[in-house]
């Protein structure tokens, strides 16, 4: 009863980011310089150090805190209105960088994310403002932080899962079969255009998968930060295993309002 009451609470605070319209917008909520700009005085606790540029080791990224999580492979579309990330967005657009997304939450700011690249600028915007739609790349956790410029950079160490081995094939099939059940109740409630097409041979399925379910903020965090395809796998498949129960005892139920 307290895992159906659990998935119950992630529908309903995060359906709707998958359904409605997905123009997040890109506020500024971490102050990343000294002058008090934007809003400065927000306190935001940091679980890393400060620290200089250092040549020899993994240059600077910036980075973007925002209250979503970026998985690779997952698009999101962005609307950049704030002056420091219209610097940082044009920064990463001259240089071809990515930069790095990073979770705020209840005025803490994780310290592993997802980088970013930017595959499409949709709307430029006289002012400089633009809207942007950007891709899930690599996994990272920042080790220091330096606020040398108006927006935030941190230095980044990569990370990828420990093993290289595919799940096995029986759960592998099972999540895809579940992932299509979801789409289908998803569907019937006019909450979803489109499903992507997966395979059970792709090596990152557990990702793939998430981009296209409604999942809260600390579930798609830990599973960011899981360096197992297996258990991120079978993490994905029980949490499916309960969206569909809860979507077939609810057959009249319209996705509610929220964010992913």
């Amino acid at each position: 009863m307290m895992q159906r009451r659990g998935v119950i609470r992630i529908f309903a605070a995060a359906a709707t980011g998958l359904w409605a319209n997905q123009h997040l917008l890109a506020n500024p909520f971490l102050q990343a310089s000294s002058n008090g700009s934007g809003n400065g005085n927000r306190k935001v606790k940091l679980p890393f150090e400060p620290a200089s540029q250092d040549s020899s080791s993994e240059p600077l990224l910036p980075l973007f805190p925002l209250p979503v999580v970026l998985t690779p492979r997952r698009n999101l579309p962005l609307h950049i209105y704030e002056e420091r990330y219209k610097e940082m967005i044009q920064d990463c657009l001259q240089n071809r960088w990515e930069f790095g997304m990073l979770l705020l939450q209840d005025g803490a700011l994780k310290n592993i994310g997802c980088t970013a690249s930017i595959t499409e600028v949709v709307n430029r915007y006289p002012d400089g403002r633009m809207d942007i739609i950007v891709q899930g790349q690599r996994r990272f956790e920042t080790l220091s932080l330096n606020q040398e410029k108006s927006y935030l950079r941190g230095r980044p160490q990569f990370f990828e899962d420990d093993e290289t081995a595919l799940p096995p094939e029986a759960l592998r099939r099972q999540a895809l079969q579940l992932y299509d059940r979801v789409m289908e109740l998803l569907k019937q409630k006019g909450a979803l255009q489109e499903s992507s097409s997966l395979s059970v041979s792709d090596p990152s399925l557990s990702f793939a998968i998430l981009s296209d379910i409604p999942a809260s903020l600390s579930l798609r965090q830990s599973l960011l930060e899981l360096k197992s395809e297996n258990e991120r796998l079978m993490r994905v498949a029980g949490f499916m295993q309960q969206l569909i129960e809860l979507l077939e005892s609810s057959p009249d139920q319209k996705p509610p309002e929220g964010t992913a």
